[in-house]
């Protein structure tokens, strides 16, 4: 039996909201059938933006970014203004993955883009 591949790639954008608190940047998602997920954050401003991944092992989507929920995958990820950064990790166990947003406080936005693969 041959071994098929497959990737999906998303894009989207972020709005600052009023406040610079965590807020969702990229929803939970389930991604108990991936192997692989990658992400490439991108600052669309002159201020730096703080990201966190998040990852849960349950077996419902939870409260993205509730400790008792989620728990942050790897450490904070600083995306200085006007520059990108890229993320992945093996998706081994993992049933949810989400990510937030702190952003700078002039920040207007960010973009982002993921990659799935399966």
């Amino acid at each position: 039996m041959a071994n098929f591949k497959s990737a999906v790639l998303t894009t989207g954008s972020f709005t600052k909201a009023a406040t610079t608190a965590n807020q969702t940047l990229i929803a939970a998602q389930e991604i108990s059938n991936e192997d692989r997920i990658s992400f490439q954050f991108y600052n669309t401003d002159s201020t730096a933006d703080t990201v966190k991944v998040w990852g849960r092992l349950g077996s419902t989507a939870g409260t993205l970014a509730q400790a008792s929920d989620y728990t942050q995958i790897g450490d904070d990820i600083t995306v200085s203004g006007t520059s990108s950064v890229l993320k992945s990790i093996a998706t081994t166990g993992l049933n949810y993955v989400g990510v937030t947003i702190s952003p700078g406080a002039a920040s207007n936005g960010a973009t982002y883009a993921i990659l799935r693969q399966a």
